[in-house]
């Protein structure tokens, strides 16, 4: 989930739907998700992963862009402001390091914003989902794609604190990784 104009980006799929004549039901399934989830989404009282938007684009026949229209306005402020964040954090590395450090501290930002937005995805829409592959079986949980696509990026923003954690100097680095975490 992304933190963007959630009606918005619902009036657009809704928009993209009625011009093809489908139902939500038919783009739901297409797309799929629950036709339940998606009718959140059209009414704007849900936000989908970037994963599930663009399959929902897909079924619609738009661009990720046509509907995202801001939201990638949104997401590059947020990573912008969370790569000024870790610049201060990490701003003694020395400077002969310093073109590994942008590169790393620009991919730790834009993950800190997808981990973010996949967390609430997952506190909105649990870990599990009802599942059947025909009509004729019964649904069965299964866990939710998100949560697994979370653990991995959160598997890779860890490994990129440390080597950045690695780079500062030996005096620096327990005061760092406090601050990091949140502790003074």
């Amino acid at each position: 989930m992304i933190s963007l104009d959630s009606k918005l980006v619902g009036s657009r799929m809704k928009q993209k739907r009625i011009e093809n004549r489908m139902t939500q039901v038919d783009v739901a399934t297409k797309s799929g998700i629950s036709s339940k989830y998606y009718g959140s989404i059209e009414n704007g009282k849900n936000s989908p992963s970037i994963e599930k938007l663009s399959s929902i684009a897909k079924v619609l026949g738009c661009s990720l862009h046509f509907l995202l229209n801001d939201r990638m306005d949104d997401m590059e402020k947020r990573v912008t402001e969370e790569k000024n964040r870790l610049q201060q954090i990490f701003n003694k590395i020395p400077r002969d390091k310093l073109s590994l450090v942008e590169g790393l501290i620009t991919q730790a930002a834009r993950l800190r914003v997808l981990l973010d937005d996949n967390w609430k995805d997952i506190i909105e829409n649990g870990e599990y989902e009802k599942f059947k592959q025909s009509e004729n079986q019964m649904p069965y949980d299964r866990k939710r794609p998100i949560v697994e696509n979370y653990d991995n990026r959160d598997k890779t923003y860890q490994a990129i604190i440390k080597q950045l954690t690695d780079l500062l100097p030996q005096n620096m680095k327990v005061d760092k990784k406090s601050k990091l975490l949140g502790r003074k």
